[in-house]
């Protein structure tokens, strides 16, 4: 009888530690199923923010080939002096007033476009040496910030030998977000 008690009862302490152990193991499986999740969330999150980095940069890169709205409007009226620096006569020069890009003119019309860019164009109009309205223009062209020269027409005036007349449009774009960060 006693060892019929004895195996009752050990039967029961250790019957009740199985299925401690069974639920402890269960639990262990869950949380490595969980660990394992979070190890792939954390490197697809790592994926994710070198990806963010790198379109932050090409952001910035962009951004530093971009007009401010201040940039441009200095562009415009120091291009008058520009000109005379390179020994050539100013005869026009006719600003244009900041135009929104519209969606046919960025992407492929499926996204929206960026409200901050804008175009502004002037028209310039100089006459002098033939080698100096080019090297005028290369200057122009070669700056940092991306320029469109358009247009461009070198011809002598009628009963002129020496002195051609240029004219050609240039077009900024200009990034007006640069314009509120402080």
């Amino acid at each position: 009888m006693v060892l019929i008690a004895v195996c009752v009862c050990y039967f029961a302490i250790t019957r009740n530690s199985v299925v401690k152990l069974q639920a402890a193991k269960a639990n262990y499986t869950g949380i490595q199923t969980v660990y394992a999740s979070t190890e792939n969330q954390q490197a697809e999150l790592s994926n994710l923010q070198k990806q963010f980095e790198e379109k932050e940069k090409k952001f910035q890169e962009y951004q530093q080939q971009c007009f401010s709205s201040t940039q441009a409007s200095q562009f415009f009226e120091n291009i008058n002096a520009a000109a005379i620096a390179y020994n050539l006569k100013p005869l026009s020069r006719i600003i244009s007033e900041p135009k929104k890009i519209g969606d046919s003119e960025i992407n492929d019309g499926n996204a929206p476009p960026p409200q901050f860019l804008k175009t502004q164009s002037a028209k310039i109009a100089v006459c002098g040496n033939y080698f100096d309205i080019i090297d005028f223009v290369n200057e122009l062209v070669d700056r940092p910030q991306k320029i469109g020269i358009t247009n461009l027409h070198i011809a002598l005036p009628v009963g002129e030998e020496f002195s051609p007349k240029a004219s050609f449009e240039i077009i900024l774009v200009i990034d007006s977000s640069k314009d509120t960060k402080k």
